[in-house]
């Protein structure tokens, strides 16, 4: 135990053990524990429930379910039991314990205490709503979903990211216990909208293999919520990953899976798709097949809907601005093509600037930085090499923060336009090349590691 004294050892067995979600399901399952079904408890949990019973934790347990604890768990329940069978600790001083407003958290910007707060709330009201879940924890959870969808592609990852591991983690609890059919097809489906976004995380991370973890995980609950939205966008991201961690042909192999899920009902997901085969099968060298495939992302954005999904916005809806940044991306793959591709991607920047002005839902910092490289790439392989450095300047003023990998990779990608011998002295290509290599030097994920 570290050395602790038994108050010591008390205390923090006590507090960690107040951020221990114990739902209905739970404390069902701890107290069949040693039968089949039952579930190991914590030392932790066994602390915090002796403490609410007014009991020892030696009394919570048979000796038969005593003995069949881990010996960490045992050592520490012998260790503190003593002492919670004391009546040394005042209730004045249990209630300061639990205070949410004491210590660390008081001395916190009102707004951070407001939103620690708030989560809690969330927390509280997931376990109390009568049974495991209900009506209200649910639209709470869609509600977070939205914000979280919308936040996500217009912020820094460090902003949302915890958001995004205790929504899941909130989600993924529910499951775990008992509620009706629909409640448990909607679990599934917001577990699966969380797992998305985790991936897409870990992707702007650096961590193609975390990220395709987080993405099958969401597929199989998009399957176990039978939603053929989630479940395209998914293999979409899936497609996604593979391309931006230079794995081509998995990369076409996603997207083909895809291909089969896109209905009418499927909204925006389905043009998504396509733009994403485009420039998959343009990176592989078959640019009559990924302009097909642009043709048809046209044709779709022409006659579909929107779904379910896509009201969430954010990162669920497939915008114009993106759609044409991607296109922009599958022009510069194919030899030839350089002048249609400076015209989309021009296009395209126009457009989220557009969207940046007016706060619109559709502006995305990460893809509008895309469509930037693409620009300076497609002005760099026609020998504008000044209307390359100004189309890169807002994406390499960009703050550590931001610069998610697919963002750097899309700017590591300008150099290979200018290996002409026709550079080999140039001054401002030999500038151009030293500033990208050191804005590559602090991806996001750096700041995330400590490094």
């Amino acid at each position: 135990m570290h050395g602790w004294s038994q108050a010591e050892a008390t205390e923090r067995y006590r507090d960690s053990a107040a951020g221990l979600p114990l739902d209905q399901a739970g404390l069902s399952r701890l107290e069949l524990w040693p039968e089949v079904g039952g579930r190991a408890p914590q030392a932790a949990q066994v602390v915090a429930l002796a403490t609410l019973y007014g009991t020892s934790p030696r009394r919570l347990l048979t000796p038969e379910g005593f003995d069949k604890l881990s010996e960490h768990e045992r050592n520490v329940l012998k260790r503190v039991g003593s002492q919670l069978d004391s009546p040394k600790i005042p209730q004045n001083d249990l209630h300061q314990t639990h205070s949410p407003i004491n210590g660390e958290i008081r001395s916190l910007p009102p707004e951070r205490q407001i939103d620690m707060a708030a989560k809690r709330a969330m927390r509280f009201g997931a376990m109390a709503e009568g049974t495991n879940v209900g009506v209200e924890t649910i639209q709470e959870l869609f509600e977070e979903v939205s914000r979280l969808a919308s936040a996500y592609p217009r912020s820094p990852l460090h902003e949302v990211l915890g958001d995004l591991i205790e929504a899941q983690d909130v989600a993924f609890m529910l499951l775990e216990g008992r509620q009706r059919p629909n409640q448990t097809r909607d679990l599934y489906l917001l577990s699966g909208l969380l797992s998305m976004m985790l991936a897409k995380a870990s992707h702007d991370l650096g961590d193609p293999y975390a990220a395709m973890k987080q993405a099958r995980t969401a597929f199989i609950c998009a399957d176990n919520a039978d939603h053929d939205g989630l479940r395209i966008r998914v293999r979409t991201q899936q497609s996604l990953m593979a391309y931006w961690a230079g794995w081509p042909t998995e990369a076409a192999r996603y997207a083909e899976l895809a291909r089969g899920l896109a209905t009418e009902h499927t909204g925006t997901a389905a043009i998504w798709l396509m733009s994403q085969s485009a420039r998959t099968w343009a990176s592989l060298g078959h640019g009559e097949r990924a302009l097909n495939d642009l043709q048809e992302a046209t044709a779709l954005r022409e006659r579909l809907g929107t779904d379910d999904l896509d009201e969430l916005g954010g990162l669920m809806r497939f915008a114009h601005c993106r759609q044409l940044y991607y296109g922009a991306e599958t022009q510069i793959w194919i030899p030839g093509r350089e002048e249609q591709a400076q015209q989309v991607a021009q296009e395209a920047v126009q457009l989220y600037e557009v969207a940046a002005a007016e706060g619109s839902d559709d502006w995305a910092y990460q893809d509008e930085a895309g469509a930037r490289a693409d620009l300076g790439y497609a002005r760099a392989s026609l020998g504008e090499i000044e209307g390359a450095t100004e189309a890169l300047r807002p994406v390499l003023d960009l703050p550590a923060s931001k610069r998610v990998a697919g963002v750097v990779n899309s700017v590591m990608r300008v150099p290979d336009a200018l290996r002409g011998t026709d550079y080999t002295n140039s001054k401002t290509v030999s500038r151009l090349r030293q500033e990208i290599e050191a804005y590559s030097r602090t991806p996001a994920s750096a700041l995330t590691s400590g490094r």
